[in-house]
């Protein structure tokens, strides 16, 4: 048996499926399948139920779950434990892709030359692949949106405040307003960021709350696709503060809204995973700098 076979095994379980598995692992799904039929032979029974369209655990793979969970923990505490000794500390981080727009470039630098013999890498994914990835243990560190963020299972570190604001062409009825209450962008077209982005998330239960379902005229992941469509006075948009700032169009107006919606970037791990004596190292200084 093979850790990441027991690893593949959980991601399974994690995701309801072996393809959103294999998406999350960044690996084929036959690749995904070949490894837990041989984890199946060499235990000698079957783990997952596959005669139904979602799969489901068989008796026998309940009785391994608990058992694989433990496995991956004393795995993760090991490489945490041993982690000391190697002559070239890494950790890892993943973030959404917001690391410039919030000064993170700028943290990252500066601990690189303060400790010039930690080493760490850096990943961007959007926010629906940050937090599987940390839950099963691919990173030790995330730089993500407080938003729906459990306290009971992960502890963090807030990095910035954040809210969100409307996004209007300055040609736009709405141009010259001091504040916007929701409610009054009901019949307006949502140029939105595409499902699976927290800000998606936030938007659409915002607009609920005040009462309307937005009618999404178009949706990228792409902040300058949005920007030039908003530019163009083909629809508003809700932006969070900060990065608007940091690309700030000559010709979109930004607008506080009268709702305080809040996102806070948080630097976040874990809580039941022992971190690494680099990225304690990370966490440490970040804590410094913040309070500085």
């Amino acid at each position: 048996m093979e850790i990441k076979q027991v690893q593949y095994f959980l991601a399974i379980v994690t995701t309801g499926s072996f393809s959103a598995a294999a998406d999350e692992l960044y690996i084929t799904q036959s690749s995904i399948s070949k490894q837990i039929l041989a984890l199946e032979k060499e235990l000698g029974v079957s783990l997952f139920d596959r005669s139904n369209r979602k799969i489901s655990l068989t008796q026998a793979g309940e009785t391994f779950l608990n058992h694989a969970r433990n496995l991956n923990a004393d795995y993760q505490t090991l490489l945490a434990e041993l982690s000391q000794y190697k002559t070239t500390p890494n950790f890892s981080i993943i973030a959404i892709p917001v690391i410039a727009q919030y000064g993170i470039t700028t943290h990252l630098a500066q601990f690189k030359s303060a400790h010039p013999k930690l080493n760490f890498s850096l990943d961007e994914r959007e926010a629906a692949a940050i937090l599987p990835a940390l839950n099963n243990h691919q990173y030790d560190l995330a730089f993500i949106r407080d938003y729906t963020l459990d306290g009971e299972i992960y502890s963090f570190l807030k990095i910035a405040r954040d809210q969100l604001q409307v996004l209007v062409s300055k040609n736009h009825r709405l141009a010259g307003r001091q504040s916007v209450a929701l409610a009054e962008l009901a019949n307006e077209n949502f140029i939105m960021f595409d499902k699976g982005t927290l800000v998606h998330e936030l938007t659409m239960d915002a607009c609920r709350q005040a009462g309307f379902e937005p009618r999404i005229f178009y949706a990228s992941l792409r902040v300058e696709s949005i920007l030039g469509l908003v530019v163009s006075n083909s629809g508003i948009a809700l932006m969070m503060e900060k990065i608007f700032t940091y690309h700030q169009p000559r010709e979109v107006v930004a607008i506080p809204l009268e709702e305080d919606i809040e996102s806070n970037l948080v630097l976040a791990w874990l809580k039941n995973k022992q971190l690494t004596q680099p990225a304690r190292v990370f966490v440490e200084f970040m804590e410094k700098r913040l309070s500085a």
